[in-house]
């Protein structure tokens, strides 16, 4: 198990990040506060839940020595457009609602799309 950790590194790293992420979104209920109008949608705890149990799938994948490659690829892919997208929606906030403090977190999930891409890269 170990040795399948260490081979698939960058994919357990964004898996646990993703895990984080979806925890973290989870509990904060308010999160997301612009546009206004969307801030249901976007605090909705299906998808923090959503977010928890990809990141989950992707360490599963990595901890099994990623038996099935379409099953690899498709949470590849699924963990790397919820991050990219939560990337454009923090920096949205940053630039769009002035809060430039969501701007760090965007650094964050740009680091952790790098590490899908190489996962991705490395499969």
């Amino acid at each position: 198990m170990l040795s399948n950790i260490n081979e698939n590194f960058e994919q357990t790293l964004a898996g646990a990040s993703i895990i984080a992420i979806g925890a973290s979104l989870w509990l904060d209920r308010d999160y997301f506060f612009w546009p206004p109008e969307l801030t249901e949608t976007m605090n909705d705890q299906r998808l923090d839940i959503t977010i928890t149990v990809l990141g989950l799938a992707l360490i599963l994948m990595a901890v099994t020595g990623n038996r099935s490659k379409a099953w690899q690829h498709i949470f590849l892919i699924l963990c790397g457009s919820v991050v990219c997208m939560l990337g454009c929606t923090q920096l949205w906030h940053a630039f769009l609602a002035g809060q430039m403090r969501m701007a760090h977190t965007v650094i964050g999930d740009v680091i952790i799309f790098i590490l899908i891409i190489r996962a991705a890269y490395k499969s």
